[in-house]
């Protein structure tokens, strides 16, 4: 009945540690995870400035519409459409942007469609439309 924690271990010449193959196989992971977060970082960048050209593109478009509603009705014409253009300032949100505006005569009223486009890794674009109509009535016959 002897002191059974004084045996000597059944592998003798084994040293404590890591084997060549263990540490080659963590190093592996290692990598492979390091690859798969570099790629989904380079993923989010990606997508994060497609939607912050996207929401640029959309206020563009908006702030035309609105500059189209501020226009008095004889000056909102084909000259005003053709001149609207990509503002410096969002050049580099919009790289190869432009601006294309349609008016489309209606009932009464003139159809406005806006259409952003530019260029990220694929052509993108977005449009808006609004019916305009003139501010005044126009008068006919005598006073009221």
């Amino acid at each position: 009945m002897g002191n059974s924690f004084l045996k000597a271990p059944a592998f003798p010449h084994r040293r404590a540690g890591f084997t060549i193959l263990e540490v080659t196989i963590a190093l592996a992971i290692l990598i492979i995870l390091g690859m798969i977060v570099a790629q989904a970082t380079v993923w989010s960048l990606r997508e994060r400035a497609r939607l912050v050209s996207h929401q640029a593109a959309t206020e563009l478009a908006a702030n035309v519409l609105e500059e189209a509603r501020a226009q008095p009705w004889d000056k909102l014409d084909a000259k005003w459409a053709d001149g609207r253009t990509v503002p410096s300032e969002m050049a580099e949100l919009l790289p190869a942007g432009k601006i294309i505006v349609k008016l489309e005569p209606a009932t009464n009223s003139r159809r406005v469609t806006v259409e952003v486009r530019w260029q990220l890794e694929q052509e993108q674009s977005v449009s808006l439309t609004t019916l305009l109509s003139a501010r005044e009535a126009k008068k006919t016959g005598g006073t009221p």
